[in-house]
């Protein structure tokens, strides 16, 4: 992926899910371009929260692709994103 163009769809990801989580509990997001087991493009998503994990909202994770897709598409980007949600301390824990 171009730099602009991971750059452009990130700053769509993170609008996103500042929108929805707030801009306080949003750590790190990194984007990539990945293909699924079809062979079928996707753009993989992780998101690591900075907050702990009580004040994480799964029932606004479910919202996030359903408002993130039009935007995505808006912005020329048509693989189906797929996100998963890592607290900073369990992202720590997992690199040792």
């Amino acid at each position: 992926m171009a730099r602009n163009q991971e750059l452009k769809l990130k700053r769509v990801v993170q609008n996103v899910l500042k929108e929805i989580f707030g801009e306080a509990l949003i750590g790190e997001v990194h984007v990539a371009r990945a293909y699924d087991e079809d062979g079928d493009q996707i753009l993989r998503v992780r998101v690591v929260f900075d907050g702990i994990e009580d004040q994480f909202d799964a029932s606004k994770a479910s919202r996030v692709v359903r408002h993130m897709r039009p935007r995505l598409a808006k912005a020329g980007e048509e693989a189906f994103p797929i996100i998963s949600y890592v607290s900073r301390d369990e992202m720590m824990d997992a690199v040792g």
